[in-house]
């Protein structure tokens, strides 16, 4: 993906041209296809460019029209529709760049162009006449965007470091944030781990002036219309179609494309769809990705094997597969990383499927995230909605599929989990919440830590709360913000090799249409994800359900060989040799070496928080310092 920084200095001091080149050069990775700044007086804007459509070979940002200059990380699916409001002949379109449709549309429509945009996007406009900047990110936030506001300065960037990287901007750690996360390491926060460093959340567009900055959502999730048909294959007809657009966007490139396959309905149903389409065009997916490991001694066959789905699927498509090679050394490897420049996501597997696509030059990956929201959603809520509609033969039809026959004990439990607990209230949802909830387990902040941030305990609102309507489920698991934390933590790494992550269960028209559909098209004749079934019958061989042991099997393993990295650290003093105010080391320090001979599921729910602490300590070491000094000066 390209990279974008645009910084605005509305008391009119001019902009420093070394300390914003110095700045831009920061995330000169991200470019491989050129780079170029355009500075004028107080503001500045550039742009490191990878080319990805067709149309982005005549890409020249910063890109000036009127009293416009814009800077932009996008892709632009709905370009026909664009140009033939724009009055663009066919051969006007071909060589008309992302950027300017973009600036073509804000001159038509002002700050309400967002709506009128699809696709993945993130960019920054100085609007000369108006002395405003105006920014905006897509609607699920596949293109991550900061920014940095102070009445004199603006400063927004596609990478935290770009803002480090201005002496004047700044940094310090948020404390109140890094209490939350190691107390609710699995819950997702929508702030940075920096107090003046905010993310633009997806949806959201912000415009700034010398009067102050106004943020606003251009789109959300309950805003979606209802989507009503009379027959199941209207709805499989309509889903299919609106499937196959998001794939030939996201298709729309002369470079290699490789495609995640893990054996579940998202990935496998997207690998079908975008191969089938590019063997229409003479091509095929060059390499799809999984992170279970190859067949070995150390990993045979086992019942529900994931892996017999995906040599079934290479097969049929006549394609190939590379196996997950990540090792604990990777997973110790990750725990040292930046987590506040790449956030949170614990997915440290992706690593080497990056090295071996930016090897293989595959300029795009195709996954598929965001289904388990929407697109293939799994009815979480449903069976507490039936109750609450009073549809209960329904209802009884599926408890009988589900929970047996003759099964009182069964079927008490099954109704309790699924129709019961969904229905409570908060206080008495909280105790007996079914997902794991990290704060019952061991935590290491330290004891005064803690009590300087006492809100932080209570500042979890089940990011998983069921609640009995399946739309409503739909639209928290899409606003929660998990979805977009991890696609930014992977734009940070995939920078490096070269990669662009597509997701088309995320496409915006894909989003809509699952959300409009009544709660029985998602569930129907006793199964879950009915209707993305429904739509690729004909090119989806049926699935076994979604199980991936040996994936888990190797997980266990990297853990508890990075538990063991951790404890001869530990015992030869190159990790917490010193005590830091964020964690009660001494407790830290006596678990870590308490090395289990073997990993076992129910140890897992252990080693979070320990691999979550050690972040932290990591996150001391980066910052930590400098955090203290400036709390002193604040005292």
């Amino acid at each position: 993906m390209s990279a974008i920084l645009a910084r605005i200095n509305f008391g009119g001091a001019p902009i420093v041209r070394d300390a914003f080149c110095r700045a831009f050069d920061v995330m000169a990775q991200y470019g491989g296809d050129g780079s170029n700044t355009w500075i004028e007086g107080p503001v500045g804007l550039g742009q490191h460019l990878l080319r990805f459509t067709p149309e982005s070979s005549y890409e020249q940002q910063p890109h000036q029209w009127g009293n416009a200059v814009i800077v932009a990380d996008a892709r632009i699916d709905n370009r026909d529709e664009l140009c033939s409001r724009f009055y663009l002949s066919p051969p006007e379109a071909a060589i008309t760049p992302d950027s300017h449709l973009i600036l073509r549309a804000y001159r038509l429509w002002g700050e309400d162009c967002t709506a009128h945009l699809l696709g993945d996007f993130a960019f920054a406009i100085w609007d000369q006449q108006n002395r405003r900047l105006f920014c905006a990110r897509d609607h699920i936030g596949a293109r991550p965007l900061y920014y940095y506001h102070t009445p004199f300065t603006t400063v927004v960037a596609t990478d935290i470091r770009a803002l480090q990287a201005f002496p004047d901007v700044e940094c310090s750690i948020d404390e109140l944030e890094v209490a939350t996360h190691l107390i609710w390491p699995l819950v997702t926060s929508k702030n940075t781990f920096f107090k003046e460093v905010h993310i633009l959340h997806p949806g959201q567009q912000i415009s700034v002036s010398v009067t102050g900055i106004a943020q606003h959502a251009h789109w959300s999730a309950d805003d979606a219309p209802g989507v009503r048909y009379k027959t199941v294959a209207e709805y499989a007809e309509h889903f299919r179609a609106v499937l196959e657009t998001a794939v030939t966007a996201r298709l729309r490139t002369d470079y290699p494309i490789g495609a995640h396959l893990s054996g579940g309905l998202d990935s496998s149903g997207l690998t079908v769809l975008a191969n089938r389409q590019l063997r229409q065009r003479g091509r095929s997916l060059d390499m799809t990705y999984t992170w279970s490991p190859a067949t070995s001694e150390s990993y045979p066959p086992v019942r529900g094997d994931e892996r017999n789905t995906i040599e079934m699927l290479c097969q049929q498509e006549d394609t190939r597969c590379h196996y997950g090679t990540a090792t604990g050394q990777d997973f110790r490897d990750f725990l040292a990383r930046d987590m506040a420049v790449e956030m949170t996501a614990d997915l440290f597997e992706e690593f080497p499927v990056l090295a071996h696509a930016g090897g293989r030059r595959i300029r795009s990956i195709l996954s598929g995230w965001g289904g388990d929201e929407a697109a293939t959603f799994a009815g979480h809520g449903y069976i507490a909605w039936l109750l609450k509609q009073g549809r209960l033969i329904r209802l009884a039809r599926l408890t009988r599929r589900h929970a047996g026959i003759r099964r009182p004990r069964r079927t008490l439990r099954f109704l309790f989990r699924y129709a019961i607990i969904p229905l409570l209230p908060d206080t008495l949802y909280d105790r007996v919440d079914p997902y794991y909830r990290s704060d019952r387990q061991p935590t290491y902040i330290h004891p005064e830590f803690a009590a300087q941030y006492p809100q932080a305990a209570s500042l979890n609102i089940a990011s998983w709360r069921e609640v009995a309507d399946p739309r409503q489920m739909q639209e928290r698991l899409l606003q929660i913000g998990h979805l977009a934390k991890r696609m930014t933590t992977w734009a940070v790494w995939s920078s490096a090799f070269g990669v662009v992550y597509t997701y088309p269960l995320t496409d915006r028209r894909v989003l809509e249409f699952a959300l409009g559909l009544p709660p029985d098209m998602q569930y129907r004749n006793g199964k879950s994800r009915f209707l993305f079934r429904e739509a690729l019958k004909d090119i989806l061989p049926p699935l076994p359900p979604k199980a991936d042991p040996v994936n888990e099997h190797k997980r266990l393993d990297c853990e508890l060989t990075c538990w063991r990295i951790l404890a001869d650290e530990v015992r030869v003093g190159q990790l917490l040799q010193n005590d830091i105010p964020w964690l009660d080391v001494e407790k830290l320090r006596a678990k870590l070496l308490t090395v289990p001979d073997e990993m076992t599921v129910e140890q897992v729910p252990e080693f979070i928080p320990l691999a979550t602490a050690v972040r932290v300590w990591h996150l001391w070491q980066r910052y930590g310092e400098r955090t203290g000094d400036q709390s002193e000066r604040s005292s």
